[in-house]
């Protein structure tokens, strides 16, 4: 064979198949097999994975002379996933192997020595994946080459009869490199296309000015949690106090920020004095919803009220400098007290809240509290 045909099948055909071989075991890992019981998907990622291991070693036995390319998929799936990779590692001098004793050209010593070589590729890959732990796709790269352009060396020395020269080497490097473009580009894509995902999702379940989960997030949690409660829930209804007369006195960009200050302000308190599992909601206007699981609530109460302490303390100024002292009405309620119902225990709750503001505001109430 020619450098000219060599260098079409090294550097182009053979790369171009193999990255199609490994998007085409990602679909079928991804799709159909990950539907299989546990048995039946190993059993079918193995078959998988010595078809088209058997299929490259023939492809370039049958087209260059020596054996190449062998180690490509394992490599990919070891830098997905270290147990199944490991394996894939081993399986793949023992597809080598069995390809060549059934071409009668092997024997038990030399499948011992391949195994040794898939030992001494597992370890190499072990190491430069710690050393890449943040940059995965250039330790990836990096393996890919070395494995690539090496490994067919030694297995000319371990193969005498298939020679493997310095220009075939330097072909494989640069077929080596296409793969790692082609992968490059194909996860680059990917990333693109969950961001995008990500950030659709997010336009849909968060509040824009605040930055909380809005009224669709709830609806949704609030289905979850009713459907299958697991634990006890409370809530509590908020509402921001005279928040009409801010917009009125100094005008809706200073009201928004204002809601913002205080969202941002209750989000940090809820994450430092309460965490958990603990979600918080804007409904819209200046009303807020928090439900927490498995928490006091005699201590959530206390926790509201150390909140409008450190509101009184906090002041928010408004663009002009002007000093606005913000503090909210709240309503509490607990599945605990609501006959785990978690859709009555949020009536309970903003029926409270209505007590609040009737009462005074700048309060919490929490009818079934005991202290």
């Amino acid at each position: 064979m020619g450098v000219v045909d060599k260098f079409i099948f090294l550097v182009l055909i053979m790369p171009i198949m193999l990255v199609s071989l490994l998007f085409a075991k990602y679909v079928f890992y991804a799709k159909i097999f990950n539907k299989l019981s546990r048995p039946v998907f190993l059993i079918m990622v193995v078959l998988l994975f010595i078809t088209h291991q058997y299929f490259i070693v023939s492809f370039a036995m049958n087209n260059v002379g020596f054996v190449c390319y062998q180690y490509v998929l394992a490599i990919a799936a070891y830098y997905i996933d270290k147990k199944y990779g490991t394996a894939l590692m081993f399986l793949s001098a023992f597809t080598v192997n069995v390809y060549l004793a059934v071409n009668s050209s092997t024997n038990l010593s030399r499948l011992l020595i391949a195994m040794i070589i898939s030992l001494g590729v597992l370890l190499t890959a072990s190491i430069i994946e710690k050393v890449s732990t943040k940059h995965i796709l250039v330790g990836f790269s990096f393996t890919n080459i070395l494995i690539n352009a090496f490994i067919p060396w030694l297995f000319g020395n371990l193969y005498p009869e298939r020679p493997y020269s310095i220009i075939d080497m330097c072909l494989v490097i640069m077929g080596s490199c296409l793969i790692d473009v082609l992968i490059g580009l194909y996860t680059r894509s990917v990333e693109a296309e969950q961001k995008k995902l990500a950030s659709i999702e997010r336009r849909e379940s968060h509040d824009k000015l605040t930055g909380l989960y809005n009224y669709n997030a709830y609806s949704r949690f609030i289905e979850k949690i009713n459907f299958d409660p697991r634990g006890d829930w409370l809530t509590v209804m908020i509402d921001l106090d005279y928040f009409k007369s801010v917009n009125d006195t100094y005008g809706h960009l200073d009201g928004n920020r204002a809601l913002k200050f205080f969202a941002q302000g209750l989000e940090n308190f809820v994450d430092q004095n309460i965490g958990g599992e603990s979600s918080l909601f804007r409904f819209g206007g200046e009303e807020f919803c928090l439900l927490v699981k498995d928490y006091p609530a005699e201590k959530c109460f206390e926790k509201m009220d150390k909140f409008q302490e450190l509101l009184q303390a906090e002041p928010f100024f408004t663009k002009n400098g002007q000093k606005l002292r913000l503090s909210f009405s709240a309503g509490l309620a607990s599945t605990e007290d609501s006959e785990q119902d978690v859709l009555l225990m949020v009536r309970n709750a903003d029926a409270a809240l209505y007590i609040a503001k009737r009462s005074g505001k700048g309060r919490t109430v929490c009818p079934s509290c005991h202290f």
